[in-house]
């Protein structure tokens, strides 16, 4: 997503440890129930493993893992946002909540209070009634999930 077309952009909004999020809906395929995963021996930290959707296999990363949080108490009830372009990629979260019409004037570049890990998958964020969303960049998201900083053990998660 670009500054040219955010005044025209749909999100998906989406909650990972009481934070709202929200993704291009144009980045986006469909969102799943968990399912049935397969671990990759020594990947990445923020890869949670293999999933077979249809067919098609898909590499599941966690919203968790990558922005640093705790690992979440109950992964039944999570949900993974398949995207849509790419290798094949999912981004689990915690939940999904609602498909909105991005305000171009409600939206604000990267606050530089952001934490970097925030800042690094950023793409700005964005004002609403009921509180701040974080408008994530999933190039970013999925740069930083598959680089040497996502390697390291969880047990260094704040």
């Amino acid at each position: 997503m670009n500054s040219k077309n955010i005044s025209c952009s749909r999100l998906l909004t989406c909650c990972v440890a009481d934070q709202w999020l929200a993704l291009s809906v144009e980045e986006l395929s469909e969102v799943v129930t968990p399912q049935v995963k397969t671990v990759i021996p020594l990947a990445p930290v923020a890869v949670n493993g293999l999933i077979n959707l249809r067919g098609k296999i898909l590499t599941e990363l966690d919203m968790r893992k990558i922005l640093e949080l705790p690992e979440r108490e109950n992964a039944l009830i999570s949900r993974t946002i398949i995207l849509e372009a790419g290798e094949g990629f999912g981004l689990t979260v915690d939940s999904v909540g609602e498909v909105i019409d991005m305000d171009a004037e409600a939206f604000e570049r990267t606050p530089d209070s952001l934490g970097e890990c925030w800042k690094s998958v950023c793409h700005g964020v964005l004002k609403q009634k009921k509180g701040i969303l974080i408008v994530l960049d999933v190039e970013k998201l999925i740069a930083k999930s598959i680089s040497a900083d996502c390697t390291s053990s969880v047990s260094g998660v704040r």
